[in-house]
């Protein structure tokens, strides 16, 4: 892991860099954090992730993009950050995104976006930019609008999340619309960020990785 900062606006946002072991298949997958951003126990699991993607020869960036708003605190409640700062936020992850291609081979760079929650939200809205989309238990909010199809995406939700999943269907059911190839998975009796120590949670945990590990390398590699 590596730190690769870059500009949004005026404002230097810290990004951790995971590289390929060996020669870059021209792949990057830009990973967005939920709300309570990076900070355990999330980011152990996404950097987990990233590592193992780094591992399948894509190359991984993890921005920090609340950097971009300092007066928000990462545990603010999401619907208040929603109408003050998401807008921001979008903007910040599109300039990862953009930073990422510079160091995957360029322009010609195959991108995939992978958020959390929240970040799931904001890689939804930012799609047209995207290979290939992979989604956890993100809420609709306020709806994901109509965009330019992003081609492959998978969305993983659990159903004893706070967030139900008739969400996951209905974001599922925009992508089909776009006509996107849209895989979306359920995990009975896992929670929101199959992250507990139940059976439920860590069986989700164990095969919505290993099914984004797979679809990546399968769109991006």
């Amino acid at each position: 892991m590596a730190s690769s900062p870059f500009m949004s606006g005026k404002i230097s946002i810290p990004a951790e860099l995971f590289k390929t072991a060996g020669a870059p298949s021209g792949g990057v997958v830009v990973i967005a954090h939920g709300s309570d951003g990076l900070n355990e126990p999330w980011l152990t699991l996404m950097r987990q992730f990233a590592t193992d993607l780094a591992g399948s020869g894509l190359v991984a960036l993890m921005p920090k993009y609340f950097a971009s708003t300092p007066e928000t605190k990462a545990g603010m409640d999401a619907m208040t950050a929603i109408g003050v700062q998401l807008p921001k936020w979008q903007a910040t992850v599109a300039d990862a995104v953009t930073h990422a291609r510079t160091l995957a081979g360029g322009p010609s760079a195959r991108v995939g976006l992978l958020g959390f929650s929240l970040g799931g939200h904001i890689c939804l809205r930012l799609r047209v930019q995207a290979q290939a989309l992979v989604s956890f238990f993100a809420p609709e909010l306020t709806g994901i609008g109509s965009s330019a199809a992003t081609p492959f995406a998978q969305i993983h939700h659990g159903l004893s999340d706070q967030i139900k999943f008739s969400q996951a269907e209905s974001i599922a059911h925009v992508l089909n619309t776009e006509g996107t190839a849209t895989e979306l998975y359920m995990y009975p009796g896992a929670g929101h960020g199959f992250g507990s120590s139940s059976p439920a949670d860590k069986t989700a945990l164990d095969a919505s990785k290993e099914r984004t590990l797979k679809f990546f390398v399968r769109r991006l590699g």
